[in-house]
């Protein structure tokens, strides 16, 4: 039930009649609302006609019944068009004929907003059947005040004074009903306690009629116990908790975003509960249209009030102003319009509701034969009629700007609506592509992204948002890469490594659970982030997974009707494939048909990155290879059920082979926040092009602005072990660490070592692999920055230095090592060291440096500290190698011995 009340709402109610049972307290208030009446019957006209806008709720289309139901789950209540009643159940002001069961009295017509299809709340099953809640929303304007009957403390319905003969009870059951018979419809409601005990105004049983109870009393419906005003004592009564949408009647928070249909079909979404001054109370309902101790003016059009029939003119353009907002379309005539952001996922209320002491509601809904009412304005600005709405049709003129569609139109809080108008607002439900709903990523880094990372995924994500493709993320992961534990260094496994291959992520592992940005939509956080891309991923690993990666999802009733894959550099790059690899994503292709003949499939191709130099000159070359070869063979993958596309990754990154720098990159190959655009913009534009989804590919700004990052800080020395550590507390956001050092012993001003680059954790234990450091007994100084790329705009300042001694307790050098080239071997031998430190050796570590490969690529073996020997198998003819062991105690890891370079072969 939506209501939407500002602190004066109370102050539009004329004085009206309560029933015998209250008070006599109000006959003062009766008797000046019969006087104010009566002069309103000179000043407002009698009731219109009804006709397609006004008062002909059951002319409405009865397909309206369950429309909620064939709009797809993804689909954002924010993003919906959802007819709703303002004061739902404002039926009467009088007490009804007992002959006719209908209200009457010229009262009636001061204070009904709505036609009168029975007490008790029957009338709501009257707006549920019409279509009254806008997608997933039924908008209920309920006014409740505090009844202390037989059944303990309870909410009555009331408009001002005047009980409109249905409890809240009432309500729950007509709604819960509904809901039960059409599940997939949502309700949205809002309340407002009422009752101020004055003149004007009913009144709360005595002692109640506090903040405190008219939360206590909402909770007792919840939690199934009524009150019964004794106290804290209390009945058992029908708990009703479970027909509302969970997190919007918390009682401790208001839910903090908008939830899709799918999340809250059968549920009742309470959006607000107010006191009587029009304050919202904190823990119920959504946050972002209603805050509790905040203003919601900008979310929210509802100035209600008008002096004269004439005003009716100005309370349409508030109306209109209001579409505009909501559609992001600005008037440059109007101050402020122009420079208002959209914001396509904000839940907009406007209310179209109006009167005043000589305007009664149904002259302001309605019209009169000489001035032309709300509905009648808003069903011609719907239909494009008498140029009522020019600036979202074709042919506006140069004052108008922004988006030029009327496609959305928040929630519509209406007075007597007529059934037309009602189906022209449902109708602005529609959706592009909706037999494409659940969209999975199939990826390596670029698509996993790092903690702090908004990642492309998310940019397609908010892009189709605003096209209103209802798309839901689909896969068995949902996080970035998580940051690393400052964690001591570990020793090698025994045997060969996986050599840097990524096993498939169990869940909770953490290189899955990283967190975003932290101004990414809540929504992709909470569901629309799955996926199905890992760090250093290649597409050879990928393809026996793929089948029953989705075999799995359909189990689950999530399989996807498209994968988007942006896999091969790791191939490429790290494994030497090129033209050859097209063979391999032919594979993936039949593989994810094996297990879905219907998937569509988008491919990407493999970006060039920065220049490696002679690490991998022949990198540049082998993208090239097969890129082309793939622009060649995958069009003749496609099958009428399974089409298969081109995305042109490459062209989007721009990156140059030859340069150091890329500006869609953060360190020449990972996206950059402009990068993450360029990449959701190539996908996008296939998306748009080839499947029809969108009115527009995805845009990309001419700029994105660099990471901000925190100094590390928290930081601290330990001498022991292996000398030198130090630790610091993680920066979110941070890929890295930079690390400098330097030995203070006899100089506190020393020169800072060189910088050690790709610290993964927020930790730093000085190694050999830098520096033959540290020495026992020595004073060294550390300090740290976070990185997040390339170039000084992606690293914070300097941390301060932490000081402390050297007293490593690690082995010495293993002695005598000596390695000997086979064909295809490499046969090493040491000796055991004999240093004070040695007798708790618990592994040697070999490491096979191939400095032929690209960036000099090793692997670790371990081997049990009984080990005096190894022999190297998997070395390739002709490659240069050099060999190292180190001994590992209870410390960590000791100096290495290096052997001389060998060349097997």
């Amino acid at each position: 039930m939506i209501t939407v009340i500002r602190q004066t709402r109370s102050s539009r109610r004329l004085p009206m009649r309560r029933p015998a049972t209250v008070a006599r307290s109000t006959v003062f208030g009766v008797l000046l609302a019969l006087l104010l009446s009566v002069s309103g019957v000179f000043l407002s006209a009698t009731p219109a006609r009804a006709n397609d806008y006004y008062s002909s709720i059951t002319e409405a289309s009865g397909a309206n019944t369950d429309w909620m139901s064939r709009v797809p789950d993804g689909t954002d209540l924010a993003w919906l068009s959802v007819p709703g009643t303002h004061d739902s159940l404002a039926l009467c002001g009088d007490t009804p004929d007992p002959d006719t069961g209908q209200c009457s009295g010229i009262v009636t017509s001061i204070t009904q907003t709505q036609e009168n299809h029975g007490f008790s709340a029957k009338t709501l099953t009257t707006q549920f059947d019409a279509g009254i809640r806008a997608l997933d929303i039924r908008a209920l304007d309920i006014r409740v005040r505090v009844d202390k009957g037989d059944e303990g403390l309870k909410f009555t319905v009331h408009h001002g004074a005047t009980y409109q003969y249905a409890n809240f009870t009432d309500v729950l059951k007509a709604t819960s009903r509904f809901l039960s018979d059409h599940p997939g419809e949502t309700v949205l409601m809002n309340l407002k306690a009422e009752c101020t005990g004055s003149a004007f105004s009913c009144k709360d049983a005595d002692g109640f009629g506090t903040d405190e109870w008219r939360k206590k009393i909402f909770d007792s419906y919840l939690n199934g116990r009524s009150y019964t005003g004794d106290g804290d004592e209390s009945t058992p009564s029908t708990a009703w908790r479970d027909l509302f949408w969970g997190p919007s009647v918390t009682g401790k928070s208001q839910s903090s975003r908008v939830p899709t249909l799918g999340e809250v079909r059968g549920k009742v979404v309470l959006l607000g509960y107010r006191n009587t001054g029009g304050g919202i109370f904190g823990g119920y309902g959504l946050e972002q249209p209603y805050p509790s101790g905040g203003s919601n003016e900008e979310y929210v059009q509802d100035d209600f009030q008008l002096a004269t029939i004439s005003d009716i003119d100005d309370k349409w353009e508030k109306v209109r102003a209001h579409l505009r907002r909501t559609n992001g379309t600005w008037d440059g005539s109007r101050p402020g319009e122009k420079d208002a952001k959209y914001q396509q996922d904000a839940l907009y209320v406007n209310y179209t509701s109006a009167s005043g002491s000589g305007v009664h509601p149904y002259t302001a809904a309605g019209g009169t034969p000489t001035a032309t009412g709300v509905n009648n304005f808003l069903i011609q600005c719907l239909r494009a009629e008498k140029d009522r709405c020019p600036e979202f049709y074709a042919g506006r003129d140069d004052r108008f700007g922004g988006r030029s569609d009327l496609d959305r139109m928040g929630v519509m809080m209406m007075d007597f609506p007529g059934g037309k108008l009602i189906d022209e607002i449902i109708a602005r439900n529609s959706v592009t592509h909706t037999d494409i709903r659940d969209v999975m990523v199939v990826g390596d880094s670029i698509s996993h992204g790092y903690e702090g990372d908004h990642t492309w995924r998310y940019r397609l994500w908010d892009w189709a948002r605003s096209t209103k493709w209802p798309v839901t993320f689909v896969g068995p992961y949902r996080g970035t890469v998580q940051q690393a534990d400052a964690q001591p260094p570990q020793p090698p496994v025994l045997g060969e490594s996986s050599g840097g291959e990524p096993t498939e992520p169990l869940p909770g592992d953490a290189r899955v659970q990283g967190e975003y940005a932290g101004d990414v939509n809540a929504g992709f956080s909470a569901g629309g982030s799955a996926h199905y891309a890992l760090w250093g991923r290649s597409l050879t690993r990928t393809v026996p997974t793929i089948k029953p990666v989705m075999q799995e999802l359909k189990a689950k009733g999530r399989a996807p009707d498209m994968l988007l894959v942006e896999l091969g550099f790791n191939d490429i790059g790290w494994y030497g494939a090129g033209a050859d690899l097209v063979a391999t994503m032919k594979k993936f292709v039949d593989n994810a048909r094996a297990a879905d003949p219907d998937v569509r499939i988008v491919l990407g191709n493999v970006p060039q990155r920065t220049t490696l130099g002679d690490a991998n000159p022949q990198l540049p070359q082998r993208i090239s290879d097969y890129n082309a070869a793939l622009a060649k063979a995958a069009p003749g993958w496609s099958t009428s059920a399974s089409p298969v596309e081109l995305a042109d990754l490459n062209k989007a990154m721009g990156c140059d082979p030859k340069a150091t720098t890329c500006a869609t990159t953060y360190d020449g190959l990972h996206p950059n926040a402009l990068g993450e655009y360029r990449i959701a913009q190539a996908f996008g534009a296939v998306l748009h092009k080839e499947f029809g989804i969108g009115a527009a590919a995805p845009d990309v700004p001419d700029s994105a602005p660099d990471r901000s990052l925190a100094t590390p800080s928290g930081m601290k020395f330990d001498g022991g072990r292996q000398g030198v550590t130090a630790t610091w507390n993680k920066v979110f956001g941070a890929h890295t660490y930079d690390v400098q050092w330097r030995d203070v012993t006899t100089d506190p001003n020393a020169d800072w070592h060189d910088v050690v680059p790709g610290v993964s954790a927020p930790r730093y234990d000085m190694s050999w692999q830098f520096t033959d450091q540290p020495y026992d007994g020595h004073t060294y100084e550390v300090r740290a920055r976070a990185v997040a790329g390339d170039g000084a705009a992606n690293r914070s300042s300097w941390s301060s230095a932490v000081r402390g001694k050297a007293a490593p307790t690690t082995a010495g050098r293993p002695p005598g090592l000596t390695a000997t080239a086979g064909v295809g071997t490499i046969d090493v031998r040491w000796s055991a060291p004999t240093d004070s430190h040695s007798g708790s050796i618990v592994r040697y570590a070999v490491w096979v440096y191939d400095k032929s490969t690209p960036a000099n690529h090793s692997r670790i073996i371990g081997y049990p500290s009984s080990a005096r020997s190894a022999r190297v198998t998997g070395v390739t003819a002709g490659h240069e190698y050099v060999i190292m062991v180190c001994a590992w105690n209870a410390s960590g890891e000791g100096k290495p011995s290096m052997s001389d370079t060998v060349v097997p072969g």
